[in-house]
């Protein structure tokens, strides 16, 4: 049986667009025949933003809703999971309301501002058997047992105190997202760490300042071979699986959306608890080095 995702997608950025192209793509061209997916609607802030947004993006598929506000697309009987593509500093916010509708959720990266947010998110989803995730993660382990990642995330930009990446009140910065001294965010970060249990050692760098390589963003090594993910890493079109002498090319997609269909409400491969954790290796970063956010984006809002 075909289960068919309907998809309300948040806020009408450039992030979110490549999300509503990649979402008409049919499932069939990538081996899924068992799932498909369906936006339904689109919010923004403001209704003729919406109206235009699937106008450019929607390839003419019928009976995609605009709504000029989030709540009313969250009270749309007819979604079944949301897609928040608003600034990470909205995050936290959008995705509770969402919960709180009874929506499941797929959240854009950054999950949320701090720890706090992110647990509250996962403790909510779960106690309200709400399926919810930040990002998509392929389980087979071609490459063995891991031995080390690195990253080197980076994006040289024009500085621009106007811009949503140098504003501290919208999450940005180099460790979320990019950003500048100019308005007192990091300009570059680097993470170092060692997993004693696993034994891996991993190594993750952003910056504002300088271009990553393009050949190479992301390479995961593992005792049979490693993983290179060249640009970019938002949207890859290969993965360079190396094992032993051998290199081959290869595209892969994780289609997690069974989870939803099947009732699975956590996912086994990257809980939202995962993300919890993430965002407190974040937390300790920022505590490191001085940096917080405006209490005005850093609040948890309790039940």
């Amino acid at each position: 049986m075909v289960y068919t995702a309907r998809w309300g997608i948040v806020a009408t950025g450039w992030i979110s667009a490549r999300f509503f192209v990649d979402l008409l793509v049919d499932p069939s061209t990538r081996g899924v025949t068992d799932v498909v997916h369906t936006p339904v609607a689109v919010a923004s802030r403001f209704v003729a933003k919406a109206e235009k947004f699937i106008a450019d993006f929607g390839n003419g598929v019928p009976g995609v809703k605009a709504y000029g506000s989030y709540a009313e697309l969250f009270a749309d009987t007819n979604v079944d999971i949301v897609y928040v593509g608003t600034p990470h500093s909205s995050h936290y916010e959008d995705s509770l309301q969402a919960l709180r509708a009874g929506k499941h959720v797929l959240c854009e990266k950054a999950f949320t501002i701090n720890a706090a947010q992110a647990r509250h998110l996962a403790d909510y989803a779960k106690s309200h058997k709400l399926f919810l995730m930040e990002a998509l993660l392929h389980e087979e382990k071609i490459v063995g047992n891991i031995l080390r990642v690195t990253s080197d995330l980076a994006h040289r930009f024009v500085p621009d105190v106007e811009s949503r990446l140098y504003n501290p009140y919208l999450g940005g910065c180099a460790l979320l997202d990019v950003g500048t001294p100019l308005t007192g965010v990091d300009e570059s970060t680097v993470i170092t760490m060692v997993w004693d249990k696993p034994h891996i050692i991993s190594t993750a760098t952003c910056s504002i300042a300088v271009d990553s390589p393009e050949d190479c963003l992301v390479r995961v090594q593992g005792d049979l071979g490693e993983i290179i993910v060249p640009i970019s890493t938002a949207n890859p079109t290969e993965f360079i699986v190396k094992i032993y002498a051998t290199e081959q090319g290869k595209e892969d997609e994780v289609n997690t959306f069974r989870d939803v269909r099947d009732g699975t409400i956590v996912d086994d491969i990257y809980p939202a608890e995962e993300s919890a954790f993430v965002m407190e290796m974040f937390d300790e970063v920022r505590r490191q080095n001085d940096f917080v956010y405006p209490a005005e984006i850093e609040f948890v809002e309790y039940e």
